[in-house]
């Protein structure tokens, strides 16, 4: 049975075919059982030492979507669009790592990393899967940062004659989404990026807003999901919000932990693991 759970859980990294659709039939992961110790998933070794295009955060990684025509056109077609977005290939992204991801060891003094994948359904990702199979999966997804622009501001009032200054902004937000995975019946499903950083604490003190995940992947069908919300102003939040949600559909060759800085190499291999709950 372990055996099984460790093949299965091998197909997060395999690629994503043209239509999701076939992909949740020929690239479902099996889930650990409640209470199971963790399957770890693993990596594509050949990805380690790759030589590739890298970019420092999600902003960069859409400048080089405009550069090869931008998003998904209105009219597009399958064929069109994938066509272009394909030469994205290979890359390494940046995705963030919050301080309260880095953990201390006051025992040993050593530090460590722990950032959690959540499904990309929650943050506006929209599947091709029917509902039913929609709803019976998740598409694990890594946060890359987002960007906040301002465009001015207006005198605003509620129903209740309270006024504020309401600030216009778009706010751009980018994921990694990964293949799905099947959720267990009955229980929560955890998978996380961890792994230990040969680092001091003085270092980490210093450098802890440097630190990222650098994720060595493949750029594969969808390639690029572009959902927009809207935010309304408040008194509490006097901000009228437009958010661009950026999904890039990915194959995971290789994590690493970088400081984006200095370039230096706190970690040279982290780990992709699954709990059930």
């Amino acid at each position: 049975m372990r055996f099984c759970l460790v093949l299965s859980a091998s197909l997060l990294v395999s690629a994503c075919s043209a239509q999701q659709g076939n992909q949740a039939a020929n690239n479902e992961i099996l889930s650990p059982k409640i209470g199971q110790q963790k399957v770890f998933v693993p990596l594509d070794q050949s990805g380690k030492d790759l030589k590739v295009k890298t970019f420092r955060s999600g902003k960069e990684l859409l400048n080089e979507v405009e550069k090869l025509g931008g998003s998904r056109g209105e009219y597009e077609t399958d064929s069109a669009f994938f066509g272009r977005l394909s030469r994205l290939g290979d890359y390494s992204v940046a995705a963030v790592v919050t301080p309260s991801s880095i953990k201390f060891d006051a025992a040993t003094g050593k530090l460590s990393v722990k950032v959690s994948m959540h499904d990309a359904k929650g943050f506006g990702f929209v599947s091709k899967l029917d509902s039913l199979e929609d709803y019976r999966k998740i598409f694990p997804s890594v946060y890359i940062g987002e960007d906040e622009y301002h465009s001015g501001q207006y005198s605003g009032q509620n129903s209740y004659g309270a006024t504020a200054v309401v600030t216009k902004r778009t706010i751009d937000r980018y994921y990694l989404v990964f293949s799905p995975v099947a959720q267990p019946v009955m229980s929560t499903l955890f998978i996380d990026v961890s792994s230990d950083l040969d680092v001091s604490a003085s270092e980490i003190q210093s450098q802890r807003d440097n630190v990222r995940l650098m994720l060595t992947v493949k750029s594969v069908p969808n390639y690029l999901q572009v959902v927009k919300s809207y935010q309304e102003a408040t008194v509490r939040s006097p901000y009228e919000s437009v958010i661009n949600n950026y999904f890039f559909s990915s194959k995971i060759f290789w994590v690493k932990v970088v400081n984006i800085e200095t370039g230096k190499v706190y970690s040279d291999e982290a780990k992709i693991s699954m709990s059930a709950l």
